[in-house]
């Protein structure tokens, strides 16, 4: 169940998982293909970096968000990559099916991927030290967690992109994009930054930082939730124009094009 978030100064757990389809599947088969996390220590303001590609030699299907100059969705860019193998941006045919025993094969290497998630898990998140699990958007990340076989129990898995949407009373949801946008989320090379708050990034993960990467959406989520616990009345200036904003557009905020409760679909 996810669980609203509590004020308590425990240690948290900033986290973003990117997947792929299985290419010639028709979507039967989707694995995790990378994860980014920040864990952020309250008493002493620190923050570190964690980040894995789940590298197979098997072809995957990247959809991709293209959002305009305000965040706001407006398609789709779809490519094949084989991070086994470092190939990336390979063209993408609809009609192509995996042949022969394609998909038992997929199958086999998404349980593995799955099997590498578990232990990525194990190895940031204490049994003695349970952070909270902070997500933009849960559903995706409650249904890897199942298939690696986590357990989150001991832990509080919070779903900031719910939480933003009930305390606004938001008929849809707002995407990552837009509200990375309304922090002024910005990545210079070797720091990220929000309105408020800016920290260094080390240097292996700084070619990591782009939106719909693992690390570069799990630390959009983390500045996202500093804004929103500790500085909110600016932020909610921010959210207010922007539904007012909406109201005018066709297929506006109010009629969904803010985002919906499965962002975070597959892909980088």
């Amino acid at each position: 169940m996810v669980q609203p978030a509590a004020d308590e100064a425990g240690r948290r757990v900033y986290l973003d998982i990117e997947f792929g389809y299985v290419y010639g599947t028709c979507r039967a088969v989707m694995m995790p293909i990378e994860i980014g996390a920040v864990l952020y220590r309250p008493e002493d303001d620190s923050v570190r970096y964690v980040g894995e590609q789940f590298c197979y030699d098997i072809d995957v299907e990247i959809w991709k968000k293209v959002t305009d100059e305000c965040g706001k969705t407006v398609g789709v860019a779809t490519t094949v990559a084989n991070m086994g193998r470092g190939e990336y941006g390979m063209p993408y045919d609809h009609s192509y099916r995996s042949p022969g025993d394609g998909v038992y094969t997929a199958k086999a290497t998404a349980k593995k991927a799955f099997a590498d998630l578990r232990l990525f898990m194990e190895s940031v998140v204490s049994p003695v030290d349970a952070p909270a699990i902070v997500v933009f958007a849960a559903s995706m990340e409650k249904r890897a967690f199942r298939a690696a076989g986590f357990s989150l129990d001991g832990c509080m898995l919070v779903d900031l992109q719910r939480e933003i949407r009930r305390h606004f009373k938001m008929k849809q949801v707002l995407s990552l994009d837009r509200l990375a946008r309304l922090i002024d989320f910005s990545a210079d090379g070797s720091a990220v930054a929000s309105t408020h708050f800016r920290y260094p990034v080390p240097r292996e993960y700084r070619h990591l930082l782009a939106a719909h990467r693992g690390m570069g959406d799990a630390v959009r989520t983390f500045l996202l939730a500093r804004e929103f616990r500790e500085n909110l009345p600016h932020l909610e200036e921010r959210i207010r124009a922007l539904m007012k904003s909406c109201e005018g557009e066709e297929g506006g905020c109010r009629n969904g094009s803010a985002g919906n409760a499965t962002d975070g679909t597959a892909g980088t």
